[in-house]
């Protein structure tokens, strides 16, 4: 998007915040050596990292007062670091130079998941940029909640369907594949000891006559007393329902993601689940603007 068709929708405002998850590989074809010493070149000029670029673009064009950018958290060790800190030389550059950033954990903010990402926030501003505070832990205390479990966030919903809730319909799993979640205790993945022989013949022709010995991340299952594990997009990589044999539901899912009932997913089942497993949980998002407007009132109220 050009710098004019930005000023349509701007339309010469000056905007408090950017908010933006550009995707990055988290790999690189060039290392820490070839980096440094390869003459001529440019990690702008990979094709891998153009959104990352894109969006620095975007900020520069907008000029907003702060910005906050997510990614994995594998950003901040890409190339061993030098990744990130390039990317900081040019928010520098446009006038950001008060930075920071870090991996954060969904569940220290209400989230019923242990998913760590990388947040950055800058501001062209001259003060100093505060992080929200932890509101959940393991213990709790006068200021900090129990971390919320899977149990609170999905178990109401067991014997609901679409026609209670939206995007709320459970895979139709092959009768060998419900027998095979059948063995996985709670909060564990599946154990092929556990496992009786005749269901370790693979379902698909190709593999008729050879023995399953491992078995994908997908065959694990949530414990209701405990956070969820990372939630990753895909129509099959959503981990087995703590009392259920089959996968988590898009909704179940949302749930575990944070996201509110009232928000519906469109699109076939594969872009449903893509769509909740590529988001930042809404809950942890709340935590970190919430404290840039409590910044943005304080800097008003001290400059009037």
């Amino acid at each position: 998007m050009d710098r004019e068709k930005i000023n349509e929708y701007i339309k010469d405002c000056e905007i408090d915040l950017i908010v933006g998850g550009p995707p990055c590989q988290v790999f690189s074809i060039f290392g820490k050596r070839r980096f440094i010493n390869t003459q001529g070149y440019n990690p702008k000029d990979d094709p891998r990292n153009y959104l990352v670029y894109e969006y620095i673009r975007v900020v520069n064009v907008v000029r907003p007062k702060f910005f906050i950018m997510e990614n994995v958290k594998g950003f901040t060790s890409l190339d061993n670091g030098l990744f990130v800190d390039e990317v900081i030389k040019e928010f520098n550059k446009i006038g950001y130079r008060n930075i920071k950033y870090g991996i954060f954990r969904a569940s220290d903010y209400g989230v019923p998941q242990h998913r760590e990402r990388m947040i950055m926030i800058g501001t062209r501003l001259d003060l100093d940029i505060e992080l929200p505070e932890v509101t959940h832990g393991e213990v709790e205390t006068n200021s900090i909640k129990k971390f919320k479990t899977v149990g609170e966030a999905i178990m109401d919903l067991v014997n609901m369907n679409e026609d209670g809730i939206e995007n709320h319909v459970p895979l139709k799993h092959k009768p060998i594949v419900q027998e095979r979640m059948s063995y996985i205790k709670e909060g564990q993945k599946l154990n092929v000891k556990d496992v009786p022989e005749h269901l370790l013949i693979p379902t698909r022709k190709d593999m008729k006559h050879k023995k399953i010995t491992n078995f994908s991340h997908v065959y694990r299952r949530l414990h209701r007393e405990e956070c969820s594990i990372t939630l990753v997009p895909g129509h099959n990589a959503f981990p087995v329902h703590p009392t259920l044999n089959r996968t988590l539901t898009v909704r179940e899912a949302a749930r575990i993601q944070s996201f509110p009932d009232s928000h519906t997913f469109t699109g076939n089942r594969q872009q449903q689940c893509i769509q909740v497993g590529n988001a930042i949980p809404p809950l942890m998002a709340k935590a970190f603007i919430e404290k840039v407007k409590e910044q943005l009132n304080q800097h008003r109220y001290f400059t009037n």
